[in-house]
């Protein structure tokens, strides 16, 4: 539901992309590292930093999408829970209340189960948001299983900083999922193949979509349920407290730029009802207000 390319598709591919719930419409991903692997390099890895004040952090807006890569080429940290490759960022100041998006894509059955740590100004945690809180959505035209959820903050001296990483917890894990063959069977309307679900593997590396976007009016977000942050390293007196540049390994995307309602048509004419309301959600936090009310209506006229 993240995702912000910009696309200029027929109607009839759009109808294909639906059915086939099989290959999203976006750039070609890199190889998927498997989880062995990817832990022994995790493993293998330097602390990056003495203390949570000194981890990378890099700035983003109040309206921004970032692709995160967690792979043996991000910082590592020990945060308590234990060892992981992470992401940094200082929030975006004097905005007010903002959304936090996050989605990690299943991929070759592994996936990157994160934990959501924010900070105060001090680099104190402050709340903490578990992968369990996070919701496993089913495959879509559009996307593969993916884990996701939201919550919101208000931006300031108690939430400055947000970490996003993996805990030893979290790498335990696993995560059922609905295969591409049963959605298949789901969509065309055909008997689902037996046997049970796939389990993904929680692996130490992957791919993350985080999105943050200003909050304006209702947008019918439920904040995710937090637990109480994990022990943490408290910085010395003398250690800067300014916000370290961070390295490349995320790239941004702007908001997509397309037709939403004419997106939800087509999600409706092909009976994937989430589909449609997740574009609508989307739509909204895109700039796009009323979409939900427009797309309530079309849903109640389609009722017998």
């Amino acid at each position: 539901m993240l995702s912000s390319y910009r696309l200029a598709v027929p109607l009839s591919t759009l109808l294909f992309a639906l059915a086939g719930c099989s290959t999203p419409l976006m750039a070609p991903q890199s190889p998927t590292i498997p989880a062995q692997q990817g832990q022994q390099a995790l493993a293998s890895a330097p602390d990056c930093c003495t203390s949570l004040a000194r981890l990378p952090y890099r700035p983003i807006s109040a309206q921004e999408t970032l692709t995160l890569d967690f792979t043996p080429q991000a910082p590592v940290h020990d945060f308590g829970d234990g060892k992981s490759f992470f992401q940094a960022f200082a929030l975006p100041r004097n905005n007010g209340p903002v959304a936090i998006s996050v989605t990690s894509p299943i991929r070759d059955g592994q996936l990157f189960a994160p934990t959501l740590l924010v900070l105060d100004a001090a680099f104190q945690p402050v709340r903490q948001v578990p992968s369990d809180s996070l919701r496993v959505r089913r495959p879509t035209g559009f996307s593969s299983a993916r884990l996701e959820g939201q919550f919101s903050l208000t931006p300031g001296p108690d939430a400055q900083y947000l970490v996003i990483y993996s805990s030893e917890q979290d790498r335990r894990a696993t995560t059922s999922y609905e295969s591409e063959a049963k959605a298949y069977a789901r969509v065309r309307g055909l008997a689902e193949p037996p046997g049970p679900d796939p389990r993904a593997v929680h692996a130490a590396t992957g791919t993350l979509t985080l999105e943050v976007a200003s909050l304006t009016g209702n947008t019918g977000l439920t904040p995710l349920t937090t637990a109480a942050p994990p022990p943490a390293q408290r910085p010395a007196p003398s250690e800067s407290q300014g916000v370290a540049p961070a390295p490349a390994s995320a790239t941004t995307s702007h908001n997509a730029d397309f037709d939403y309602r004419r997106m939800i048509d087509a999600a409706l004419k092909a009976g994937d009802i989430e589909l449609a309301l997740e574009l609508a959600d989307r739509a909204e936090r895109s700039g796009h207000p009323g979409t939900r009310a427009w797309l309530a209506e079309r849903l109640q006229a389609r009722t017998p």
